[in-house]
């Protein structure tokens, strides 16, 4: 039958039974009748930094799905981001394409290569049970791991501690108040501004909208020093809901006129569809053009319908739609050009150059040949190095704090 580790937690401790120890006591049940056993160790805790985002390895862990369900299999996820597969009398071919699948996803990292005479495999380690030699090994190796774990546990919850001594955890009780306290502050003065400049190659540039946005980390200040805004991220979200309800109400007392500027906004899905969108829609008016509304792509594949009927009721109006929350190794995963916007906001990281792949960068410029150069905007650009990366790509549009400052240089330049 087949099944996942699970932990669990002790009621009268606190403390939680890590995959590790679950892990354990699986192979000491495992030890006394190990016929037909064997553990496919996945070493993802050893992938470059920027590929162990948590919701890459969650996709790593459900490629295995499919057979679980169908044998006698289980699957442990480490607190190190590790996997481990136990298996009995499962054909190893059939655990090879699923474990190749997983390796497929993170194809340009250096552990998923193999060498050319097939057996050097850094990315999993292969332990026959039956075998006292490789069971020993591979038990002598979980127990570290889990001596690890409950360490990583212990100062898991030594910062959980001094959290709460920095602020009451967002919960329904206070939210409320909270809310409220939001609703009728004064927020004009806490609204910020980024540039994103269209930069040529020969020198110059134009500005292609202003983003407007207010820092929550000031709001919080402001209303709130001392709750935890971020702890739960639900109500957060019912927090960014109102604030985006306030910006909007002061972006309605604006005058849009023959020398506003580009702007772009960024908003939630829900509140593209209600009544304080329509109001400043009406205000906007013919300026509609020079709104670009800016929607996280994990709001998206949350809630895609919604966002498919937002996204036609935007651009009909005349508005451009921008997907923002975007890097490079979550394009592996889905053509970006079924989100059908007029802009992708992918995030620069030092990683992209350091990785120093041609492959990764001959992806790159292969989506924006795909989506089109005049629709991709290369974020959290700190550096001249990025500009300089990103044109080398095709990528024309720049945002971020180095982008700030070039824009002074520049000066505003032309709408586009």
């Amino acid at each position: 039958m087949a099944e996942w580790g699970s932990s669990s937690t002790s009621a009268a401790t606190g403390f939680s039974t890590s995959e590790e120890s679950v892990l354990l006591d699986r192979l000491k049940r495992i030890e006394n009748n190990p016929a037909g056993y064997f553990a496919v160790h996945v070493h993802l805790s050893d992938l470059r930094s920027n590929n162990k985002q948590p919701h890459f390895i969650q996709i790593a862990a459900r490629t295995f799905e499919t057979l679980l369900e169908s044998n006698d299999a289980a699957l442990f996820s480490l607190t190190n981001l590790d996997l481990v597969l136990i298996c009995r009398n499962i054909a190893v071919d059939e655990v090879d394409v699923v474990v190749d699948r997983a390796r497929a996803l993170f194809s340009e990292d250096p552990l998923a290569e193999i060498d050319d005479s097939g057996f050097e495999d850094n990315f999993t380690t292969w332990y026959d049970l039956s075998s006292t030699e490789d069971y020993a090994s591979f038990f002598s190796i979980v127990a570290d791991l889990s001596l690890e774990a409950e360490r990583a546990a212990q100062e898991a919850m030594r910062r959980k501690d001094q959290d709460k001594a920095k602020g009451e955890p967002l919960s329904p009780t206070n939210l409320s108040d909270l809310n409220k306290k939001l609703m009728s502050m004064r927020i004009a003065d806490l609204i910020q501004h980024q540039t994103c400049l269209l930069v040529r190659a020969g020198g110059g540039g134009e500005v292609v909208f202003r983003e407007q946005f207010i820092s929550m980390g000031k709001v919080r200040e402001r209303i709130a020093p001392e709750t935890d805004f971020f702890a739960n991220p639900w109500l957060f979200q019912y927090l960014t809901e109102s604030l985006d309800r306030r910006l909007l109400g002061v972006l309605s007392e604006r005058e849009y006129d023959d020398e506003f500027e580009p702007i772009s906004i960024n908003l939630n899905i829900s509140t593209i569809l209600s009544r304080d969108f329509q109001r400043f829609h009406r205000v906007v008016g013919d300026h509609a053009p020079d709104v670009v509304v800016e929607l996280q792509v994990i709001d998206v594949f949350a809630d895609p319908k919604n966002y498919g009927y937002a996204r036609d009721s935007l651009q009909e109006r005349g508005y451009r739609v921008l997907i923002d929350g975007l890097d490079p190794l979550s394009l592996q995963f889905f053509d970006p050009s079924i989100l059908r916007s007029d802009f992708l906001k992918i995030s620069w990281s030092n990683a992209l150059q350091d990785d120093g792949s041609d492959d990764r960068e001959a992806e790159i410029r292969d989506i924006v040949a795909h989506v089109g150069k005049s629709s991709v905007i290369l974020a959290r650009v700190d550096t001249e190095k990025a500009v300089k990366w990103g044109l080398a790509l095709g990528i024309s549009r720049f945002q971020g704090f180095f982008i700030d400052r070039l824009a002074e240089v520049i000066g505003n330049g032309k709408r586009l």
